[in-house]
């Protein structure tokens, strides 16, 4: 059922991922439904998900999704939308080996990262206060985003730097006002009510974004002036070079505009992910003693109480790794996935969808789907991730915190490895508890990500 003109919008409530898993319940794993001005085929287990983004027919986004805005480029070549992302992922993956993503050489930059945030930490925990509290999710998003920044750039900005404050600012205020904007995407014509009565901020939003792309071009600029092709430094410079390889083709997909939002995405996903998670984890650890007790027990007999992590020692450490993909699960970091469009008349499961179909995969449904998880799976529960031992992790082919096929994660593996390090980092410093009185609001809200509500927790350090 649905209303005119709204189709079934007022009926998703301010978890449109439980209704929509819901609505499979009733309809079936893969069903349609009206939201606002679009038609969307929405797909709820993991087989039909799987099926789906294995294919090239499905690798598509609809040109416009408001309120994000891409350059010219990206929506004249398709560079974003269409096949042409192939070869952005391509490139960006060659990148990521070749600035040694997944080896020690990544492990330095993300070591000295987590040590001023340790530092910034040892200095909240020693105030002169009973019970000196801390609100993580502020401290681990200067962090992580600054992690992707020197990805990008090159360079780790100090947690002083006007530059980092700027870019901290643009990430915090883009975050807060992505969610309530979202809904032109389904109903694009409020869009010029919602900027003229400033409804949800949307000026706001626009002028972070503005001012976001600003800064990525004025790193282009300054990299071309200094670049040196046989001295890659980083992502900018590895993407100029295939800037100029390409300069001849007039169809290339490879321009500094494209560049522009190619670095903004990266932004976008490398930094809330990772925030997030570690942000619920620390909450669950505030919230569940003997779970942090475990982790704790696991780090002191692995890292002792002074030796930084390495990710290496994650292979000797399974409950803890246990422990983040629980979360992973338990509050899937991206409850539904970006809008999908296909981009040919194609067939799923025995259903006919037209070229130019919105399609929704909800990966929250796979994380509660009691076939796969039990009866319990709204309960926060690592050993799901371990053998009946206890000694090794298992993680079965239905577990895809970062989606499946041809658009999954390019930067699955630099995630991993920040979420193993800043996890065991932290709680080898750090023992966290609720503030007396206080329950934790363990219900999060959808902002780019599902995301836990900012709240205070009292922090101690390790003796």
């Amino acid at each position: 059922m649905g209303l005119p003109i709204l189709g079934y919008l007022p009926f998703m409530t301010q978890k449109p991922y439980v209704k929509l898993t819901e609505l499979s319940r009733k309809y079936g794993p893969i069903y349609r439904v009206q939201l606002g001005s679009r038609e969307v085929v929405v797909l709820c287990d993991f087989n039909t998900i799987k099926d789906a983004f294995v294919r090239d027919d499905f690798v598509g986004r609809p040109p416009e999704l408001p309120p994000f805005s891409p350059t010219e480029d990206s929506l004249r070549t398709e560079a974003i939308t269409g096949m042409p992302w192939k070869e952005q992922k391509r490139l960006s993956l060659h990148r990521l080996r070749d600035l040694g993503f997944g080896k020690t050489r990544m492990e330095g930059h993300l070591k000295e990262e987590i040590e001023e945030l340790l530092q910034r930490m040892v200095s909240i925990s020693n105030a002169p206060v009973t019970n000196p509290t801390v609100r993580m999710s502020d401290l681990l998003a200067s962090s992580t985003s600054n992690n992707v920044a020197s990805f990008l750039f090159g360079n780790r900005l100090k947690f002083d730097d006007p530059k980092r404050k700027k870019l901290d600012e643009i990430f915090d205020i883009s975050g807060k006002l992505a969610g309530a904007l979202s809904i032109q995407i389904f109903l694009p014509w409020l869009g010029p009510f919602m900027k003229y009565f400033n409804i949800g901020n949307p000026k706001k939003f626009d002028q972070a974004n503005d001012d976001l792309k600003a800064y990525i071009y004025e790193e282009i600029k300054e990299h071309e002036k200094t670049l040196d092709p046989d001295n890659i430094r980083d992502f900018l410079d590895g993407y100029i070079v295939e800037i100029r390889k390409r300069s001849n083709d007039p169809n290339t997909t490879f321009t500094k505009d494209i560049l522009c939002d190619v670095a903004g995405a990266f932004f976008g996903g490398g930094s809330e992910t990772v925030r997030v998670v570690v942000d619920w984890l620390l909450l669950v650890c505030a919230n569940r003693p003997e779970i942090q007790k475990k982790i704790h027990q696991e780090i002191d007999a692995v890292l002792g109480t002074e030796r930084f992590p390495t990710y290496q020692d994650k292979a000797d450490m399974p409950y803890t790794e246990a422990a983040i993909s629980e979360v992973l699960r338990w509050r899937t970091t991206l409850p539904m996935n970006f809008l999908r469009y296909t981009l040919k008349d194609t067939e799923l499961n025995g259903y006919f969808l037209p070229k130019c179909t919105n399609v929704l995969a909800v990966p929250h449904a796979i994380d509660h789907d009691e076939k796969l998880w039990g009866k319990d799976h709204e309960d926060y529960k690592p050993e799901r991730f371990l053998s009946p031992d206890g000694k090794k992790v298992v993680k079965p082919e239905h577990f895809i915190p970062f989606s499946i096929g041809k658009r999954s994660c390019p930067g699955k593996s630099l995630a991993e490895i920040e979420l193993f390090l800043y996890v065991a980092a932290i709680l080898q410093k750090f023992e966290f508890f609720m503030p007396p009185g206080k329950v934790a609001d363990l219900e999060g809200y959808l902002g780019l990500g599902q995301q836990p509500r900012r709240q205070e927790l009292c922090i101690k350090l390790r003796r």
